[in-house]
């Protein structure tokens, strides 16, 4: 009942206000020039301006509003307003709408081409209903098994499947006549208040219902294709993910005149590169740092640091850099937290700010501090998906495992209710994810007998990155012990559907998890665009070690992103 009453109060006393605008301003550029005229507006209103002469720009807008930013031969780009929204510098790009759709479908043809004359060689190439895709280099998260690793001797192809492929349990699917029937579900796919099943598409063939008629011995080799992959290529059917299977012979091309497989060189256009990286990879120290280094003493610093706050002192960020000074050259003296408390009392009311902070006692393990941080972000941010996650999590780590289910159950049942968005994504997947991992591991201390063990079919390495501003555009690029890769895309040019979702829901997080299947080691590197602002971004990664297991272990690494353009290594994983 206490923790209820906590809930109450969380939205009783902070709910959605309009009541103060934002004063939004930036600059419009194309190609680093400044861009005159450029049509600003208020999506569904009257309201717009025009930029300056220099391409300079200033707006009221209310945070849920949408500002269009038009212009003639350009681009058209929305942004979804936010409560922290005060700087968009936006850069627009020219329309060549012809050209893209002849360079598109001419890259298309050729990558279809490649994989489908090197699908004999290399087992890792599915041949699905929407062309052939590489598990390699899918762009998501992609299992596949080999047809020879699967027991001829199973009574249907669930029995086959189980254990092989990670991350899929075998449970029961109430039919619509009262019947039940086995079924597959995958994990991360679907809801854990309404969870659907896999479907399958045997050569290009659609099965809703389990195909057990499939002889496993004739099958060539399997994938899955996750729910919003799914989604997006063949409907809301796929919610509940796909289970891709190619039977022997059927997929091949020939040899002109023989039955043997074409013979040419695999594709390799994912291989990695070490110089396209680099290590340890930063900018010059900002000036306002480098005066106060240059102290002798723990109060001379403190003085120049006061000197440069009347400078620098607008931006969070000139606290959060002081603060890391101090406390890596005089640690005992109290004064990084002193300069945190200070920049608190002028950026409190920022979600972004607290959020960075947050990050930073995280990773420093101070997680009593963190959660008060969240606890305030929750109230400020009622509306956001990422309020409950974060809040939920940190109730985890420390201990108040009720709690933290609790504000699952609360976001579950509430994004039944969602009408805007209800494709199964994003936050929705990291969510479900952590709701099946407390139940799995701390289902005892939830005192809940019969707890899901769902977690547990998933061994292997969990990655959540997460950033404290929703603006933030970079590729996150992910290389396997082959030194082949894949890269996600967090730019609105790629992915301007999913930023959008991610407005609508309010969060700025996506895991990636690393399975067993390829051991060795992996590197993880980033490559930064920027935000719209003149602030970094904090990037933050949570690395779950034995994930779903007893024996799971984390650690937190906190980056300041600030330097563009450069494919910079963020992490390297032994996975074994």
């Amino acid at each position: 009942m206490r923790t209820f009453f906590l809930f109450f109060l969380f939205f009783s006393s902070v709910l959605y206000s309009q009541k103060s605008p934002n004063i939004i301003s930036g600059v419009v550029t194309s190609y680093g020039a400044p861009l005159a005229r450029v049509n600003i507006a208020i999506k569904g209103s009257a309201e717009g301006i025009q930029s300056d002469s220099v391409g300079k720009y200033k707006i009221r807008a209310y945070p849920r509003d949408v500002l269009v930013f038009s212009y003639v031969g350009m681009n058209t780009i929305e942004i979804i307003v936010e409560d922290v929204t005060s700087v968009l510098n936006i850069e627009l790009l020219p329309r060549v709408e012809e050209l893209d759709e002849v360079i598109v479908q001419q890259k298309a043809k050729e990558g279809q081409q490649g994989l489908a004359l090197n699908y004999a060689k290399k087992k890792s190439i599915i041949n699905t209903g929407y062309g052939f895709i590489d598990a390699a280099n899918a762009g998501f998260s992609m299992s596949h098994v080999n047809g020879t690793e699967l027991n001829p001797s199973a009574i249907d192809i669930i029995s086959a499947l189980q254990g092989k492929i990670p991350g899929i349990t075998v449970g029961t699917f109430d039919g619509v006549n009262g019947s039940s029937s086995r079924v597959i579900y995958m994990r991360g796919t679907s809801s854990a208040n309404n969870p659907r099943p896999v479907i399958y598409e045997i050569d290009g063939v659609i099965f809703e219902q389990t195909p057990n008629f499939l002889q496993i011995d004739q099958i060539d080799r399997v994938a899955t294709i996750p729910g919003l992959a799914g989604v997006t290529k063949y409907g809301q059917i796929a919610a509940g993910g796909i289970i891709v299977i190619n039977t022997k012979g059927a997929n091949v091309m020939r040899e002109p005149g023989t039955n043997k497989p074409y013979d040419q060189a695999k594709l390799r256009d994912n291989k990695f590169d070490e110089r396209s990286v680099q290590v340890n990879a930063k900018r010059e120290p900002p000036k306002y740092i480098l005066e106060i280094e240059k102290a002798s003493s723990v109060s001379d610093a403190w003085l120049n640091y006061e000197t440069q706050k009347q400078l620098y002192g607008s931006s969070p960020y000139f606290y959060l850099t002081a603060a890391d000074l101090f406390e890596k050259k005089y640690k005992t003296s109290g004064k990084d937290e002193l300069v945190l408390t200070e920049m608190l009392e002028s950026f409190g009311d920022n979600a972004n700010v607290l959020k960075a902070l947050a990050y930073r006692y995280e990773q420093k393990k101070q997680l009593e501090k963190a959660q008060k941080l969240y606890i305030e972000i929750f109230k400020k941010r009622p509306r956001y998906a990422q309020s409950y996650r974060d809040l939920a999590n940190m109730y985890i780590e420390t201990g108040n495992y009720n709690k933290a289910l609790s504000l699952y159950v609360r976001y579950q049942k509430s994004r039944a209710l969602d009408t805007v968005s209800t494709a199964y994504e994003g936050i929705d997947a990291v969510i479900d994810t952590e709701f099946n991992n407390l139940l799995a591991i701390h289902g005892k201390a939830l005192s809940i007998e019969e707890s899901s063990n769902e977690a547990t079919t998933y061994q292997g390495i969990r990655v959540v990155f997460e950033w404290n501003n929703s603006e933030a555009e970079f590729d996150l690029q992910f290389v396997n012990p082959e030194k082949t890769y894949f890269v996600w895309s967090h730019t609105l040019e790629k992915e301007r559907d999913r930023i959008t979702e991610e407005k609508v829901k309010g969060y700025s997080c996506e895991q990636f998890l690393i399975d067993q299947s390829k051991p060795g080691k992996w590197m993880i590197n980033a490559k930064y665009y920027g935000n719209k602002s003149y602030d970094p971004t904090l990037l933050k990664a949570t690395i779950y070690y034995n994930y779903g297991l007893s024996t799971q272990r984390s650690e937190v690494k906190v980056f300041r992103l600030a330097l563009k353009n450069v494919n910079q290594q963020l992490i390297t994983l032994q996975n074994r």
